[in-house]
C-alpha cells in the first residue's frame, strides 16, 4: 500500500497551513490542516480495512499455435473488498519468448466484473507461461493505492518450426510387413483404390483421373497392398547436441514426421523415453507437441523393435555415441542426420551398419540435407 501524489499534496498542504497559522496567527488555517491530514488518515483507514481480493478468470485462445500465429488472451477479472474500490492500470506478466503488450486499465462496469485481453505472439517453440496477473486498486479520492495480484498462470504451446519437404524425393520408405491398409473409398474406375504417389511408386500406378481431382499426384493401390511405415527418432543426449544444434534437430524431426503424416504413414516418433505413434497419419498434433516440448536429455532411447526405414537426428557423434545410437535403434535401413562435427570413427561405426549418414550444419536448411538422402532406403 502506499499514499499517491494526491495524499503527498495534501499533506504538504497541512504541514503549510500548520505553519501558517502559528506563524501568521491565523487560527482558521488550521481547518485546513485537519481537513487535509484528516482525508489522507481516513482514506488510509479504509484501505486498511477493505482487505480487497482478487478473482480472476484468464482465457488463452488457442492453446496450441503454430510459430507467430496470434495467441488471443482474455481476462475476466473482479475486485471483492469490504468497502468500495477502483481498479485501475493492470499487467500480464509474460515471458521473454513472446511478443506481445499485456497492460492496460480496467475498464469502468456496472457488474462486479471487467474483461480486459491482449494478443502475443510466440517467437520459439515450447511452453509460453503467461502470468501472474497484477491490478492497482485504490478509493474512489486516489489517495490511496495497492497492487493486487494473483498467482494463476496459463500456458500455450508454439509447435516447431517445419519445413516443407519435396514429396519427389528423399527416401522411399519401408513397409511393415504386419501391417495392411484400411479398405478406403476408391476414387477411379472399377472400385480402384486411390492414395496419394510415395517416392518409388512406379509411373504405370498413376492414376490419372484421381490426381484430376485431387489436385496432387494419386496412385492405384490394391487393397492388400500393405501401409508404409517410419520411424522418427530424436537423439536428445545433450552430450552431442550445442543448442543450435538441437533445435536443428528438433525443427527437421517435426518436419519429416509431418510430410509423412500427412501423406498417410504409420510413424512413430520417439524421444528419449517418450514415443508417439500416428496411424495413417492421425495423432500428427500430439507428436508435434512432443517436439516443441523436447529438452537435451540423457535418458537412454526406448525405441519399439521392427524393422521400418528410420530417421535419427542427432548431433555430433564420437565413437561411444554412436556405438549407443547403434544399440538403441533397431532398423538398419536408417538414415542419420549428423552434425559435420562427428568424428570419422563415429561415421565409419554407422556406415559399417549401412547406415547412411547426411552432414548437415545448425545453419544448414533441411531441405538440401533432404535432397542428400535421396533414393538411399528400399522400397
Amino acid at each position: 500500500m502506499w499514499l499517491t501524489g494526491r495524499s503527498v499534496a495534501l499533506i504538504a498542504a497541512a504541514v503549510v497551513s500548520l505553519l501558517l497559522a502559528a506563524i501568521a496567527g491565523i487560527p482558521a488555517l488550521l481547518y485546513v490542516t485537519g481537513l487535509c491530514a484528516g482525508l489522507v488518515a481516513v482514506a488510509v483507514v479504509l484501505a486498511l480495512l477493505a482487505r480487497p481480493r482478487l478473482d480472476l478468470t484468464r482465457t488463452v485462445m488457442p492453446a496450441i499455435v503454430e510459430p507467430d500465429e496470434v495467441v488471443e488472451v482474455e481476462i475476466r477479472v473482479g475486485v471483492r473488498s469490504g468497502v468500495p474500490v477502483v481498479a485501475g492500470h493492470w499487467r500480464d506478466r509474460l515471458p521473454s519468448t513472446v511478443l506481445g503488450e499485456a497492460t492496460g486499465t480496467v475498464p469502468v462496469t456496472d457488474g462486479p466484473y471487467a474483461t480486459v485481453g491482449y494478443e502475443v505472439r510466440g517467437r520459439r517453440r515450447g511452453s509460453h507461461e503467461l502470468g501472474p496477473f497484477s491490478v492497482v486498486v485504490g478509493d474512489a479520492f486516489g489517495l490511496v493505492q495497492r497492487s493486487l495480484s494473483t498467482g494463476d498462470r496459463d500456458r500455450f504451446i508454439v509447435l516447431p518450426r517445419r519445413s516443407p519437404l519435396d514429396v519427389r524425393v528423399g527416401p522411399a520408405g519401408a513397409t511393415d510387413g504386419a501391417t495392411r491398409l484400411h479398405p478406403t473409398s476408391g476414387l477411379g474406375q472399377d472400385d480402384v483404390i486411390a492414395r496419394p504417389y510415395l517416392p518409388g511408386d512406379a509411373l504405370k500406378r498413376w492414376h490419372w483421373k484421381a490426381t484430376a481431382h485431387h489436385g496432387e499426384p494419386m496412385v492405384r493401390q490394391e487393397e492388400s497392398e500393405l501401409r508404409p511405415s517410419v520411424l522418427v527418432v530424436l537423439d536428445a543426449d545433450p552430450r552431442v547436441h550445442d543448442q543450435a544444434g538441437f533445435e536443428w534437430s528438433v525443427s527437421a524431426a517435426a518436419s519429416v514426421v509431418a510430410h509423412y503424416g500427412t501423406r498417410g504413414f504409420d510413424v512413430d516418433l520417439a524421444t528419449g523415453t517418450q514415443s508417439v505413434s500416428l496411424e495413417s497419419g492421425h495423432g500428427l498434433q500430439d507428436a508435434l507437441v512432443v517436439l516443441a516440448l523436447a529438452e537435451p536429455d540423457s535418458t537412454p532411447l526406448v525405441i519399439p523393435a521392427r524393422e521400418r526405414t528410420t530417421f535419427v537426428l542427432t548431433g555430433s557423434l564420437d565413437t561411444t555415441t554412436a556405438a549407443r545410437l547403434l544399440d538403441a535403434v533397431p532398423s538398419r535401413d536408417t538414415i542419420a542426420f549428423v552434425a559435420r562435427g562427428t568424428t570419422e570413427g563415429g561415421r565409419d561405426i554407422l556406415a559399417a551398419a549401412g547406415w547412411h549418414v547426411v552432414a548437415r550444419d545448425a545453419g544448414d536448411g533441411l531441405e538440401q540435407a533432404w535432397l542428400a538422402a535421396t533414393g538411399v532406403t528400399s522400397s
